[in-house]
């Protein structure tokens, strides 16, 4: 079994390299809470906890992201290889065994990445150590350490987040009928799975208690817990994303014209592959959401002391940003990215296929940069909604005018980011198959 992992794993280079990248970033951000937390072993009193601290902030910011990001990545592989999968059933591989060797290539694949990302991390953590904690002159005496001891306990979560989100995905390989699975690129889905539903009405009621304790602990008191709604918020939104990201995405898009070819093929090709649409947006939306989310809510507390005639307002600096936001804008960009390079094999047969209809080159590259638009765009608006959702919650604890500070400025710099990942990411397979001969990139086999 375990040469059919790996040789699958060598054939499919392409399809696994976005996973492996996310699992590399997941290992590096774990690196550096690991030795963040070894680092503040070695203080003491007030330094340790501010170091403890460092760590919580980037422990609790990325895991949301990391979360979201590994999930769809595990599960996007998993539904980009289902026609092989078919395959081995046809090969008189049993069912069962298809599951547990997706299981096994999930996890392969998740603890390689995660090394080497400890690794990077470890080699990066004393050089940068200082540039990140610069700007606050009580860490100039405290000595970077790296937390070797706790990077098996890095790579076992990256695997499991993996296992977890890939299972699924290995579920549906294994009893997806061969010959549905050879003919239908991607099986259509509707509504939400009750795991969803269900982790959406958690995270739903635990945004609920922490705005109780606002209201309860009062004004003065708000600023200690208001920096937690942005964060569950968009988690919350990570489980309604099938659903929030296609009514989205029709609406605006249904307000434009449809007499474009590029734009007509590039909304139908965005509609039609739910799961890979879903997983290149989904990073988008979180980054934007807790980027222009945690800014807002510092404009609020700003508005909120400066009505007290509070002066000394600081706000966020340099190396609380970074510890507080550098994680999951990192992974959101990885996970964006990948997302398309690991469906980068469809997409150069789907462009084959338009050559063949008789469609223009110039038409299929500006079809690739409407596709782009359309998942940076959509993946925005879902991140505005939750933004302002959690924005109004915390103006109101404040006792503010509601949307008090409202601010996207800082989330559309992800998003531009994340659109011009995409749009890289989206051309080069589109310039691939232009290259190519038509016939043999339709006859190519797996």
């Amino acid at each position: 079994m375990m040469r059919l992992v790996l040789f699958d794993l060598r054939d499919h280079a392409v399809t696994w390299i976005g996973a492996f990248a996310v699992a590399v970033t997941c290992g590096y951000l774990g690196g550096w809470v690991a030795s963040l937390r070894a680092t503040a072993d070695l203080c003491a009193g007030t330094l340790q906890r501010n170091m403890q601290d460092a760590a919580t902030m980037v422990l609790v910011f990325s895991l949301v992201a990391a979360v979201a990001v590994l999930v769809s990545a595990a599960n996007l592989t998993v539904v980009a290889q289902r026609r092989s999968y078919a395959l081995w059933q046809l090969a008189n591989v049993g069912p069962r065994r298809v599951g547990v060797v997706v299981l096994a290539q999930l996890a392969v694949v998740a603890v390689v990445g995660a090394v080497v990302g400890t690794l990077l991390s470890a080699a990066t953590f004393v050089p940068l150590f200082s540039l990140v904690f610069d700007g606050h002159g009580r860490f100039s005496q405290v000595a970077p350490q790296v937390g070797a001891s706790s990077m098996p306990a890095v790579w076992l979560a990256v695997a499991g987040v993996f296992l977890c989100g890939g299972l699924k995905g290995a579920r549906g390989a294994a009893k997806t009928p061969p010959l549905t699975a050879l003919r239908e690129p991607e099986p259509e889905r509707r509504g939400m799975t009750w795991l969803r539903a269900l982790l959406f009405v958690a995270l739903a009621a635990c945004a609920w208690w922490v705005s109780s304790l606002m209201l309860d602990d009062g004004p003065d008191k708000v600023l200690n817990w208001s920096l937690y709604i942005p964060l569950l918020v968009v988690a919350a939104m990570v489980p309604l994303a099938p659903l929030a990201f296609s009514a989205f995405l029709s609406a605006w898009t249904s307000l434009l014209p449809q007499k474009w070819n590029a734009w007509y093929l590039a909304r139908r090709t965005a509609r039609h592959g739910l799961s890979s649409s879903t997983s290149v947006e989904t990073p988008i939306m979180v980054g934007f959401g807790l980027v222009a989310g945690v800014f807002s809510i510092v404009a609020c507390a700003a508005a909120y002391a400066e009505a007290q005639g509070a002066a000394d307002f600081a706000g966020l600096d340099f190396t609380t940003t970074v510890l507080m936001l550098g994680g999951p804008v990192l992974l959101c960009a990885v996970g964006a990215a990948v997302s398309v390079v690991m469906t980068s094999r469809s997409r150069t047969r789907d462009v084959a296929l338009f050559v063949a209809a008789g469609a223009r080159p110039a038409t299929l590259l500006a079809e690739a940069a409407c596709e782009a638009c359309i998942h940076a765009v959509t993946a925005t608006l879902v991140g505005v909604a939750a933004v302002v959702v959690s924005n109004a919650v915390v103006a109101y604890a404040y006792g503010l005018p509601l949307f008090t500070g409202l601010s996207f400025a800082e989330g559309l710099v992800v998003s531009l980011v994340g659109f011009a990942l995409v749009l890289v990411a989206t051309l080069v397979p589109t310039c691939t198959a232009l290259r190519q001969e038509t016939a043999a990139v339709l006859s190519a086999q797996e």
